[in-house]
Order: C-alpha cells, then structure tokens, then sequence
C-alpha cells in the first residue's frame, strides 16, 4: 500500500475530528475544538500529522512540547495521539506516523519524547520494540524514548 505522511492541514480537520468525537469525550463543543486544532497548526510547541492514501486520510498522530526546562535547557515532547482507521491497521501506517512523530522531536532538539498508552496499543509498542513501565494506572503503562542515549 502507497501512503504518504504529511503535516496536517486546516482541512483535514473534518477526518480528525471524525477519528477522535467517539473516543476523546467530553467535548465541550466542535467549533472551540476547531479553534484548538488550528492553534496547534500554527504552533512549532505542536506537531499534528496526517496519513494519507489517494487523497483519503487515513490516520493521524499529535505530539506537542511538554516542557523545556529553565536552567537545563532539556526538552520534554508528549506524544498524545495516535489513529488509524481499522481497515488500514497493521499495514505500516501507524509505524510511519510514530517515525514522523520522533524525527520531528529530534528535529525540535528533544531530550526524551513520553506516552502513555492504551491497554489496545501495548501490543503495537512492543512490535516497535518498546516496553512500558508502570505507572499509577497499570493498565495504561508510560514509555519514553531518550534522544540522549541514542
């Protein structure tokens, strides 16, 4: 399958919201989450992405700055988002969202990017490699990349 990986656009919107009305409740209203969608296009703190396959939106992935210490310097990226439409699981499209979303960390100078992930994420991780460890809510297990190790 031929895909592409592009930063999001103002109009992809209608497919991002579509992906995330269902499970990213409560949802105070759709135009004050439009307005906080194009914040986080505008913003070089944000990173949202888009997967694509002639000309339909398959997936997406967001990460934004968490913190940036004062004294250090180091950076601190949260990846918080990552969605692709079933019937195109397993096909490399979440792999490549997640590359898109650590070369846009490195490119930012981070020092570590962190999730935590869903209990039906845990086994895409791992097949990344990645294991989580154990944090106040077990089921959801955090995981970091340290850019400084690498």
């Amino acid at each position: 399958m031929d895909f592409k990986i592009r930063e999001a656009v103002p109009t992809d919107w209608v497919h991002i919201s579509s992906l995330l009305i269902e499970r990213d409740l409560p949802l105070d209203s759709l135009e004050a989450a439009y307005q906080r969608y194009l914040h986080k296009l505008d913003s070089a703190l944000e990173c949202v992405l888009v997967a694509v396959v002639g000309g339909q939106q398959i997936g997406f992935a967001m990460a934004h700055q968490w913190d940036e210490y004062l004294m250090s310097g180091r950076k601190q990226m949260r990846f918080s988002t990552l969605e692709v439409l079933p019937e195109y699981r397993q096909r490399g499209v979440g792999r490549a969202l997640f590359e898109g979303i650590i070369t846009w960390a490195k490119q930012c100078d981070a020092t570590w990017l962190e999730w935590y992930a869903s209990p039906s994420a845990i086994a895409f991780y791992e097949r990344l490699g990645f294991k989580g460890d154990p944090c106040p809510q077990p089921e959801s297990p955090y995981y970091e990349i340290d850019f400084t190790q690498s």
